[in-house]
Formats: C-alpha cells, sequence, structure tokens
C-alpha cells in the first residue's frame, strides 16, 4: 500500500501537466491525460481496490459454501475456518497484487513522462511481465490450492 502511495504522489509531482499515457510505434505520446487527471484516476483504483476488496473480504464468512465456485465442497465444508482464512488471504493477494502493478506502473509512467530522466517507453517493456506473472500468480496458482481440501486432523 505504501508503494502505491508513495507512487501516487511522486507522479503527481513529477509529471508534466499533460501526461502521455499511450505512445505510438515511434514511442511519442498519442492519448494524454493531465496529470490531476493520472492522479484521481490511481487514487480512485486504489481506494476502490482496497476498499471494496477489504469489504468483501468481510463478508465471506457470510456466503454459503454451496454458491462458492470451488471443487470439493464438501472437503470443505468441514474445514470452514481454514476455507475462510484461505479465501481472506488470496482477497488480500489480489489487493497487494494490484497495488503493486499500480505502483510500479505509476513509477514508469513518470519516468517516462519526466523530463529529469533520458528512458523511452520500450525502457519499461519489462513491467507487463512482472504484471503478468502477479495476476497469474493471483488467479491461477493460488486458487489450485482449492482443488485439495485440508486433511482433517486425527
Amino acid at each position: 500500500m505504501l508503494l502505491a502511495i508513495a507512487a501516487i504522489v511522486w507522479t503527481y509531482s513529477v509529471n508534466p501537466d499533460d501526461v502521455a499515457l499511450s505512445y505510438d510505434a515511434s514511442g511519442s505520446g498519442d492519448f494524454f491525460l493531465t496529470k490531476s487527471q493520472v492522479f484521481y484516476l490511481a487514487s480512485a483504483i486504489f481506494l476502490l481496490n482496497n476498499v471494496l476488496i477489504a469489504a468483501m473480504k468481510k463478508q465471506i464468512h457470510t456466503i454459503p459454501i454451496s454458491v462458492l465456485p470451488i471443487p470439493a465442497k464438501e472437503g470443505w465444508r468441514q474445514n470452514r475456518a481454514e476455507l475462510d482464512e484461505f479465501l481472506g488471504n488470496w482477497l488480500y493477494a489480489i489487493v497487494g497484487a494490484v497495488n503493486v502493478i499500480l505502483g510500479i506502473g505509476l513509477f514508469a509512467l513518470a519516468t517516462v513522462n519526466s523530463q529529469q530522466f533520458v528512458q523511452s517507453i520500450s525502457d519499461f517493456e519489462w513491467l507487463y511481465y512482472v504484471s503478468l506473472f502477479l495476476l497469474v500468480l493471483v488467479f491461477v496458482i493460488i486458487p489450485l490450492r482449492l482443488l485439495r481440501p485440508p486433511v482433517p486432523a486425527s
């Protein structure tokens, strides 16, 4: 969360009045927003992400297992506390992934648009792969744990 907040504030302080968000093949900007619009958009994403998903986490225990899209429902029904903890941690992992992607994306955006640095948009192609890795980890690999319910202690 601190990375995302720092990125939002730093981006606002170093960006020029018009911030390029999209670039053509030659690397020059072709879609612009004002730095205030970028600030409010990033702040809205940050707040919605953190507030809505945290609110969802608090309601997990009220959702019947029969409506959750998880395999092996009967095994998880016997271990509801573990299921609630796992789903809550998974939601926090989603929050963390979105915050990291937002933070590093804003740092890259500010660096590319800043007059102080001499980096182009192609210097940040790695950001796509890091973001893709985080999203696959959070939305594919972590939920695979739901395939195997916990073994009850004997």
